[in-house]
């Protein structure tokens, strides 16, 4: 029994040794912007680039109200995605650490106009979750919720699409801040069941697409509205012969509007991230070089169109009401006490279709016009 003692006292006076050194060495060691790791230094110049562009256009990204350079955040370098081992942490916006022995301020060049950067300690137990498996997610000190996200060295120097540093932490916190009580996706009302998988929807969704193309390819706002009627009126239709498709606007509200943060940050900024976006010049697909590249098992599974392409036509549908000036970031805001509207039901009231004889002949037309037969071919791949 004292041999176990002994034992554990050792291993406890080793523990608090070790901890001590680890205090002393992050309070004093590599404490300036310039000594810091590469991989650190990119990320707060690029944390720098995305805080002044709110703090100057967060009209332009989303709103007046969205301020995301002023949310509490922890960013933890680890080695690769989902990586277990945590190198560095660093809190921005974090009051309740500043005077914590297991954090120091780090200087930090006024260029940068950052707010105060504290790296913290690895015995730092308020931020033990960040150690456990996945990219990102909150964590709570002091009844606040923060949002902690890892960062990796890919993703400045060879990032995957949609990976790189800005975009991934953009996307991701603004599901934490932003839409923290948007309840389109509670109770699954994005699972869709008994998906119909057959020639006609897929064929309706390839009409979709054509619109969208169409579109996005057009700068007139008049323009842009009557192809967005004509999508409108074929979502109608759709969603008459399948209601449970209603599962897909939950997706798009949800996940477009993340994503459409993105793409607003890389025009604001001169990126080449865009809808359907590809890392080669001309740095996207449209829908329908999607749609045949699926249909023809070039590309993804057809699965693919069932929810993933919803990041997508929900952000182009977002960036489309843009441009035809049709208003629309207030109505998408969901909350318990103010139910929002999806995309299609903004788009569907801002029309006002509701009448079943129009969208009936209505559809006539549009199938004529965007060859509807090829299109069936089309699906009947998809469907085998």
């Amino acid at each position: 029994m004292k041999k176990l003692l002994k034992v554990i006292l050792t291993a406890l006076v080793v523990f608090v040794g070790i901890m001590l050194v680890s205090i002393i060495l992050n309070k004093n060691y590599h404490t300036k912007f310039e000594s810091l790791n590469e991989t650190d230094q990119s990320m707060l110049k690029e944390l720098s680039t995305i805080y002044k562009n709110f703090e100057q256009s967060s009209d332009k990204l989303w709103n007046e109200d969205y301020h995301f350079e002023k949310k509490p955040l922890i960013l933890v370098r680890s080695n690769k995605s989902q990586g277990l081992i945590r190198k560095e942490a660093y809190a921005i916006n974090v009051e309740q650490i500043e005077n914590s022995i297991f954090s120091k301020e780090i200087d930090v060049p006024k260029s940068l106009h950052l707010p105060k950067v504290y790296r913290l300690n690895h015995f730092d137990v308020k931020t033990i979750s960040t150690w456990a498996l996945g990219n990102f997610g909150t964590l709570k000190i002091n009844n606040s919720e923060i949002f902690h996200l890892k960062y990796y060295p890919k993703m400045f120097s060879d990032p995957d699409l949609y990976f790189d540093f800005s975009s991934f932490l953009l996307h991701e916190s603004f599901h934490a801040y932003k839409q923290k009580d948007w309840l389109y996706d509670a109770n699954d009302a994005e699972y869709i069941p008994d998906y119909p998988i057959n020639k006609e929807n897929y064929a309706l969704m390839g009409l979709e697409f054509k619109l969208l193309d169409k579109a996005m390819m057009n700068n007139n706002p008049e323009t842009i509205k009557q192809v967005l009627y004509d999508w409108t009126v074929v979502r109608n239709y759709r969603y008459k012969k399948w209601p449970q498709l209603i599962g897909e606007t939950k997706t798009e509200a949800i996940e477009g509007s993340a994503r459409y943060l993105e793409y607003r940050y890389s025009q604001l900024t001169g990126g080449n991230l865009m809808v359907l976006a590809k890392k080669e010049e001309p740095y996207h697909v449209t829908f329908m070089q999607a749609f045949d590249f699926i249909a023809n098992g070039q590309a993804e599974s057809p699965r693919f169109l069932e929810r993933t392409m919803r990041y997508e036509t929900g952000s182009a549908l977002e960036l489309m009401m843009d441009k035809a000036n049709i208003p629309w970031k207030e109505a998408i805001e969901d909350s318990s006490t103010k139910p929002g509207k999806t995309q299609y039901e903004i788009l569907n009231a801002y029309f006002k279709i509701n009448d079943v004889s129009v969208i009936e002949s209505k559809i006539k037309e549009i199938k004529e016009n965007y060859d509807y037969e090829k299109l069936l071919k089309q699906g009947e791949k998809l469907v085998r």
